[in-house]
């Protein structure tokens, strides 16, 4: 099953369904979980879950290693509203002729809760990494709570540095290492990182890598879920359906977390990057 995808100021982002991208996850986990075929003896490519949001397309502009990430990425969820309203606005792109233009935004805590209730419903086993002070224990004793089946471990997310040129300090060889094969030893996956972009796509970079390196036939699912630990945990109290559904719930994050502001200076850019590209698509059609 092959998904769409609709280029967004150079950024593939998936358009398919909810639904459809939900059945390719489990075909991947179904597929690779097959021990007896020829294809699970062989060393398997995890399936990366990105959410980009215009803040993190504004940042794929200035940053090459960033966009290779975002597009080398299985599924790209519209996680925000302005990449809807920008999928739209640049719907007029003659050259798309083989995609189908995102029709809505799939939150990333919302398809979170889809795949916790598709690894309960498979069982399988997730991860969660990220956060300071045990968030992701808190966040994963919630998820307990929501589905007494779960199973699973939660811990704080590594210390790293990062700049527009990708990781400039990490733990090291060994703590990639060790954190595929605590992975692979307990049988995890499916494994959340949330860790705040760009520091979640970098660090499941890593284990990516670390994972087809290991040669390892297990399958592996592993989603950036930004701030989902905190609204899972209850530091941060999500929106009211209403203000979700006419697309400011980044509003009412802004509100609970005011120190956010400077990241919002990031929406008149992705404007101006729109209006630019929209601009080239007119010149190059007239």
């Amino acid at each position: 099953m092959s998904l769409t995808k609709q280029k967004i100021l150079n950024i593939q982002v998936t358009s398919s369904p909810k639904e459809k991208i939900l059945e390719h996850i489990k075909k991947y986990l179904d597929r690779s979980g097959d021990e007896g075929s020829p294809r699970s003896r062989k060393s398997k490519k995890s399936l990366v879950v990105l959410t980009p949001n215009p803040e993190q397309v504004v940042l794929a502009s200035r940053s090459s290693v960033f966009a290779g990430l975002l597009n080398q990425a299985d599924v790209t969820l519209p996680d925000g509203i302005g990449i809807v309203w920008a999928a739209r606005f640049l719907e007029s792109v003659p050259s798309r002729t083989d995609t189908t233009v995102i029709s809505g935004r799939i939150s990333g805590v919302d398809f979170m809760d889809d795949l916790v209730a598709l690894a309960v419903k498979q069982r399988v086993s997730i991860g969660l990494i990220g956060g300071l002070g045990g968030l992701a224990v808190q966040a994963f004793e919630c998820l307990h709570q929501k589905h007494p089946k779960l199973s699973g471990w939660a811990e704080d997310g590594p210390e790293i540095r990062t700049d527009d040129t990708g990781i400039i300090e990490d733990p090291g060889t060994h703590y990639w290492s060790q954190m595929v094969k605590k992975i692979t030893t307990t049988k995890i996956q499916i494994l959340f990182v949330g860790l705040g972009a760009p520091k979640q796509e970098l660090v499941i970079d890593k284990l990516a890598t670390a994972y087809k390196v290991a040669d390892i036939s297990s399958p592996l699912v592993m989603m950036a879920v930004g701030g989902s630990f905190d609204v899972l945990a209850g530091r941060l109290k999500r929106a009211p359906l209403f203000i979700r559904s006419i697309g400011f719930e980044w509003f009412w994050r802004l509100l609970q977390e005011p120190w956010r502001w400077k990241r919002q200076l990031a929406l008149p850019q992705f404007l101006f990057l729109l209006i630019r590209e929209k601009l080239k698509i007119l010149v190059s059609q007239g």
